[in-house]
């Protein structure tokens, strides 16, 4: 992403959840009421636009891209909040957030009271965020807010300042990031996270098996934030596991929409996104 600027690919995500919310996706039980708090202006258009349309059967050219990019982000959300929450009752303590963009799973999960959650990205997104604080409810956690670059700045250092206790079990999510970094930076990162694990961590990883099509890769670049990097499950497992991570679960599109959407979805066009979920 372009250093002073917050992450356009976190505000497309934001997008996502709230045509989720506003009904536009196949999962039938998803709700986000904190992705609209965070939308830009663009945003807020883009979503009035899709839910005036929906009202009118003659206004259907679109809505299918519509509907796909919510289940997409839905369904990511979905099979991510499942596994927050059971290493939640697995006695994670702490929740930490990589790249954690306008998420909001700290102010609308009750899985999360009494739960340290420190959420770390860059300065420019996480100023933008805290905008538009006031205008959520009490958040069900303990919110520490950790500016840093993933590209040169040290994720040990970052969180030993926040108040992150290596000692106690921490749930660490790292959604929508590994993409845009390279092998090097999601190792050392992955290092990082390592040592600051006590037994019964665990970390849950969104990761692409290989880049997008041609149009999708165009924009990302287009708009300074390129996929960097792929992996195959069996690259990613061999990855964690170096470092001292067990890979309990790997799933893709395909087994989320079976699980949530009754693969009503349409998520043909993104077979390379999944979640692997490791444990120390």
């Amino acid at each position: 992403m372009k250093h002073n600027r917050p992450s356009r690919t976190a505000q497309f995500v934001a997008l996502g959840r709230a045509l989720a919310d506003a009904g536009f996706s196949h999962v039938p039980e998803f709700r986000d009421p904190t992705a609209r708090v965070f939308l830009t202006e663009k945003g807020k258009r883009n979503l009035a636009k899709a839910e005036q349309a929906a009202q009118n059967p003659r206004r259907s050219f679109g809505m299918a891209r519509v509907s796909a990019w919510a289940d997409l982000i839905a369904l990511r959300t979905a099979v991510i909040d499942s596994a927050v929450r059971e290493a939640i009752a697995g006695g994670a303590k702490q929740f930490v957030i990589l790249g954690a963009g306008y998420d909001g799973r700290a102010w609308r999960m009750p899985e999360l009271s009494g739960v340290k959650v420190f959420e770390v990205d860059h300065p420019a997104t996480q100023r933008e965020k805290q905008k538009h604080l006031d205008m959520l409810p009490p958040a069900t956690g303990e919110i520490f807010f950790v500016p840093m670059d993933f590209a040169g700045q040290s994720l040990d250092a970052a969180l030993e300042v926040a108040g992150h206790n290596r000692s106690l079990p921490t749930c660490w999510l790292w959604e929508g990031v590994v993409m845009y970094l390279t092998h090097e930076a999601v190792r050392s990162t992955l290092v990082n996270i390592a040592g600051r694990s006590a037994p019964a961590s665990t970390l849950i990883v969104n990761y692409h098996t290989a880049h997008r099509r041609f149009v999708a890769k165009l924009i990302l670049r287009l708009i300074g934030e390129p996929q960097i990097s792929s992996w195959s499950p069996e690259e990613m497992a061999a990855l964690l596991r170096s470092v001292g991570f067990v890979v309990q679960q790997d799933s893709g599109m395909a087994d989320w929409n079976s699980q949530f959407a009754q693969s009503k979805a349409k998520v043909e066009r993104a077979p390379y996104m999944r979640v692997a979920v490791a444990r120390v």
